[in-house]
C-alpha cells in the first residue's frame, strides 16, 4: 500500500510529482511504501544528522535526543 499524500503535512503526491524524483520513500516495518514531500524530506534529513528521534507517517516523533545525555554530579 503507498500512501497518496505526504503524512507529515498532508501535501497530496499528484501525476507530476511521481513523474519526478522529488519525494522520497521511507519504508515502514508493515511492509507499506510512505512517501515524503520534498520539504518534509529536508526536515527528516536536518533531525537525523541532529541526532533526533525521526517522525513516523502515524504521529510526529518527539523532540528527543536517541541517545541520553550523561548525568552530571550534583555540587
Amino acid at each position: 500500500m503507498e500512501t497518496p499524500a505526504c503524512p507529515l503535512c498532508a501535501l497530496s503526491r499528484t501525476p507530476v510529482a511521481v513523474a519526478g524524483l522529488q519525494w522520497s520513500s521511507q519504508h515502514e516495518s508493515d511492509g507499506s511504501v510512505t512517501w515524503i514531500c520534498p520539504t518534509c524530506t529536508r526536515a527528516q534529513l536536518w533531525r537525523i544528522e541532529s541526532l533526533l528521534a525521526v517522525a513516523t507517517a502515524y504521529a510526529p516523533a518527539a523532540a528527543t535526543p536517541l541517545r541520553p545525555t550523561p548525568l552530571r554530579p550534583a555540587a
